[in-house]
C-alpha cells in the first residue's frame, strides 16, 4: 500500500474516495446513538430553517458559520444524521486533497506522492465523531487554506497570500471560536518565513479584521450584536470549562496517535538532509500542535471531536517517518500497523467492543432514551442543559442552550427581559416544559396568563413536566 500511494497519480484520489466509504460504510450503516451534540446540532439547524435568525431569534453559543451549516443541512438535506455524516465526509475528503496537494507545491517532502492525503485520510478516522459534521471538522477546512496560504510564503512572498492567511483563519474562527489562536501561529510562522516586515506581518492581522468586521456589520444591521457578544465571547466568563469525557476516556483515543506522533517527530528531526524550506515547515506543523492545545483552553467545552484538530500534524509526521523508512518491506509494515490499530481502536470504541473493565470514551457523549417522554407532545422548551429531550421533538421558543438561555431567565424581575420572554412563549408555546433545575417553576410564576395553560406532572425519572392542557 505504501508503495502504491507512493506515486504521484491523480487516480490515487479515486481510490482514497473509495477507502473513506469502505471505512466509514460500518457507523453509516450501524445503529450507534447519537451524540447529544449530534441532537444539539440537528435542532439549530431545523429552528434556522423555519426562517429564524441566530443570536435575535435562537440563543446558542456555537459559532456563526457552523450554525449556516447545520442550517444548510436542514433546509436542503433533511436534516437529519445522515446529512451530517454526508457533508462530514465531504469535508474529509476535501482536506485530504487539500492536504496532499500543498505538500506537493510546497515541496515539503523528498518527493512527491499521495502518502500525506493518505495519512490524513487515516487520522481523520481514529475516531467514531470525527465522522460526524462538528465546529471544529468545518473549522479545519478553513484552517488548512489557511495554512496553504502560509507555506506558500517560503517562495512567493506575496501580499495577496499573507492577506488570504488572516482571511481564511478569521472564516475558521468563525465556524469554531477558539479556532482565532491559529491566527497567531499564522503570524509567528509568517515571520519564520523571513517576512520581517511589521507591515506585511499585519495584513494577516487585517485579513481576519476584515472576516470578523463584515459579519458584525450585518449584526449590527440585524440588531443581534449585543446578543452575540453575549452569547459567544462573554460566555467564557460565564461558565466553568466543562469536560464531556473524562481524561481517562480521551486517553483511550489520545495515547496510540500520541505515539504515532513522536516516532514520527523523532524520526523527521533525526534527519539531516532536508533544506530550509522544509524545516521551515515542519516548524510550522509543530507549532500547529501547541496551536490545537491551546484551542481546547479557549473552548467553553472539552470532547473527542475537538481532537480533530490535532489531524494535519498527526498526517505531517507519521507521513515524513513512512517515506523516510529505507526499507520499503518495514515502510510497508508500519503503514499496516499504524492503519490497523488506529481503525481497531475506532471500531471498538464506537461499537463498545471493549474489555469489561474498559469503559467507552463516548459513554457521557451518547444520546440516551428518555422513557415516557412522547405522549407530552412535540414542542419542547428544556430550563436545563440535557438535549436528549429534544431527540426526536422539536425547540419551542429559541432558548435553546442553557448556558446563554440562563442569562435572561435570572433577569426575570426585569419587566423588558420578562416581557421578551412572554412574548417568545406566545409567538412558539411548548407542548410541554421540562424543568431540570426548577428554573422553569420560577418564570411561570411570573408568567401568569401562560401558567394557566399548563399541568404539573413528573417523568419516572423524577424531572418535573409542565404539559399543555389540550
Amino acid at each position: 500500500m505504501l508503495s502504491f500511494f507512493k506515486i504521484n497519480d491523480p487516480l490515487r484520489l479515486i481510490v482514497l474516495f473509495i477507502l473513506l466509504v469502505i471505512i466509514r460504510l460500518p457507523i453509516w450503516l450501524s445503529e450507534i446513538p447519537l451524540l447529544t451534540e449530534e441532537i444539539h446540532w440537528l435542532t439549530l439547524g431545523e429552528k434556522l430553517a423555519e426562517g429564524k435568525a441566530m443570536y435575535r431569534d435562537v440563543w446558542d453559543n456555537i459559532a456563526p458559520l457552523s450554525a449556516g451549516v447545520y442550517w444548510f443541512a436542514a433546509k436542503f438535506l433533511g436534516g437529519s444524521r445522515t446529512s451530517l455524516f454526508v457533508i462530514a465526509a465531504f469535508l474529509t475528503a476535501l482536506q485530504s486533497l487539500l492536504f496532499n496537494s500543498m505538500m506537493n507545491r510546497s515541496e515539503a517532502y523528498k518527493q512527491k506522492t499521495f502518502i500525506p492525503g493518505f495519512t490524513f485520510l487515516i487520522f481523520s478516522n481514529m475516531s467514531f465523531d470525527f465522522m460526524t459534521l462538528s465546529p471544529a471538522l468545518i473549522s479545519l477546512t478553513f484552517l488548512l487554506m489557511g495554512l496553504r496560504s502560509l507555506l506558500r510564503m517560503e517562495r512567493t512572498d506575496t501580499e495577496q497570500s499573507i492577506l488570504n492567511t488572516g482571511l481564511f483563519f478569521g472564516l475558521a474562527s468563525l465556524a469554531y471560536l477558539p479556532s482565532f489562536s491559529f491566527l497567531l501561529m499564522g503570524i509567528f510562522a509568517l515571520a519564520s518565513f523571513r517576512v520581517s516586515s511589521f507591515q506585511r506581518l499585519f495584513l494577516a492581522f487585517i485579513g481576519f479584521t476584515i472576516v470578523w468586521g463584515g459579519y458584525l456589520i450585518y449584526l449590527y444591521y440585524i440588531e443581534a450584536l449585543q446578543s452575540f457578544i453575549k452569547c459567544c465571547f462573554l460566555s467564557l466568563g460565564w461558565n466553568d470549562h466543562i469536560f464531556i469525557q473524562t481524561w481517562d476516556q480521551l486517553l483511550i483515543l489520545m495515547v496510540i496517535p500520541a505515539i504515532i506522533f513522536v516516532l514520527g517527530a523523532l524520526k523527521t528531526f533525526s534527519y539531516n538532509a532536508f533544506v530550509n524550506s522544509q524545516q521551515s515547515i515542519q516548524q510550522v506543523m509543530l507549532i500547529w500542535v501547541i496551536t490545537a492545545i491551546l484551542s481546547l483552553v479557549f473552548s467553553l467545552y472539552t470532547t473527542s471531536f475537538q481532537l480533530i484538530l490535532f489531524v494535519p500534524s498527526l498526517a505531517f509526521f507519521s507521513a515524513h517517518e513512512l517515506l523516510l523508512i529505507r526499507r520499503s518491506m518495514f515502510g510497508e509494515l508500519t503503514l499496516w500497523i499504524y492503519s490497523t490499530v488506529l481503525l481497531v481502536i475506532m471500531y471498538a470504541t464506537a461499537f463498545t467492543v471493549l474489555p469489561k473493565k474498559i469503559e467507552s470514551p463516548y459513554t457521557n457523549s451518547f444520546s440516551v432514551e428518555v422513557p415516557n417522554f412522547d405522549e407530552y407532545g412535540e414542542k419542547i422548551l428544556i430550563f436545563g442543559d440535557d438535549f436528549n429531550y429534544l431527540k426526536e421533538h422539536k425547540l419551542a421558543t429559541g432558548y435553546l442552550n442553557w448556558d446563554v438561555s440562563k442569562n435572561f431567565f435570572d433577569k426575570i424581575d426585569s419587566y423588558d427581559e420578562i416581557r421578551a420572554i412572554y412574548n417568545a412563549f406566545e409567538e412558539d408555546m411548548p407542548d410541554a416544559i421540562v424543568d431540570l433545575n426548577g428554573k422553569g417553576a420560577e418564570v411561570l410564576e411570573y408568567l401568569t396568563i401562560i401558567k394557566t395553560q399548563y399541568s404539573k406532572n413528573q417523568l419516572d425519572n423524577g424531572v418535573t413536566i409542565y404539559a399543555k392542557i389540550k
